[in-house]
């Protein structure tokens, strides 16, 4: 299995296996949420969760534990740690790509986790020449990766200081898009919804943007440490209006 540095997974990026880019891969996404946590209402201790044997119901230590798969009823395989570290896939130690494609062809439902892409110091030439190449050609490098014990189809799209890697689904992970029922709508109805679309129109900053559940969270839980009362909202019913006084509602805030 690829290497875990003390920071992020070092590999490389592999094209055609002989234009190798050594590389870091660094987590974009830091945590900070306020997590919720369950605890003991007597004396505030924090719950734990005991893993136990399903069969017989033995309480385990973490040595008693492997990893396996199911592959029939009631039939498991396992998997040392070695053994898992040495599976043969190549994509073990590099990013593969398997070809470049225009970014408006991609479906941004199959985007996950986003990696920074981090050249080693000998691969700095390299990063920033396959970087040029892609900015150059409008171009998303499709390939595959293998982390976290498991197989990755990945896209890597230059950015405007460097490179991101993002974790894609498979094929056969991305649910089939609901059936949504067709609706009748007036010209006027429609030049309404184009109006109300013009008038939000901006650019996008990411930094406009919080989460506004986790801000409510902190500040509950402070006004919790300070004794304070924590008044519980009503929801109120909201009047029923039709929706083109609705959009003329939106036109004249």
């Amino acid at each position: 299995m690829v290497k875990r540095a003390s920071r992020g997974w070092k590999m490389a990026i592999s094209i055609g296996g002989a234009f190798l880019i050594p590389v870091r891969l660094d987590k974009a996404i830091r945590d900070s949420k306020v997590s919720l946590h369950e605890y003991h209402k007597d004396d505030m201790g924090a719950s734990g969760r005991k893993a136990y044997c399903k069969s017989c119901g033995k309480e385990l230590s973490s040595d008693d534990i492997v990893k396996g798969i199911e592959v029939s009823k009631g039939q498991v395989v396992t998997f040392s740690k070695e053994e898992l570290e040495s599976l043969p896939l190549s994509t073990t130690k590099n990013i593969e790509i398997d070809r470049f494609v225009e970014a408006r062809e991609l479906n941004q439902l199959t985007f996950g986790t986003p990696y920074y892409i981090v050249p080693d110091e000998i691969g700095v030439k390299a990063f920033n020449l396959f970087m040029a190449g892609l900015k150059k050609l409008n171009k998303v490098a499709i390939g595959k990766v293998a982390i976290r014990n498991r197989e990755n189809l990945c896209a890597i799209r230059p950015t405007s200081n460097g490179m991101i890697m993002s974790i894609m689904c498979w094929h056969d992970e991305l649910k089939e898009a609901p059936t949504i029922p067709k609706s009748d709508f007036t010209d006027n109805e429609l030049d309404l919804i184009t109006q109300v679309i013009g008038k939000f129109s901006k650019n996008f900053v990411h930094s406009d943007f919080s989460d506004r559940y986790n801000d409510a969270l902190k500040k509950m839980a402070d006004k919790k440490l300070k004794g304070e009362a924590i008044s519980v909202a009503q929801e109120q019913p909201q009047p029923q209006q039709s929706l083109e006084d609705a959009l003329k509602a939106l036109l004249n805030e």
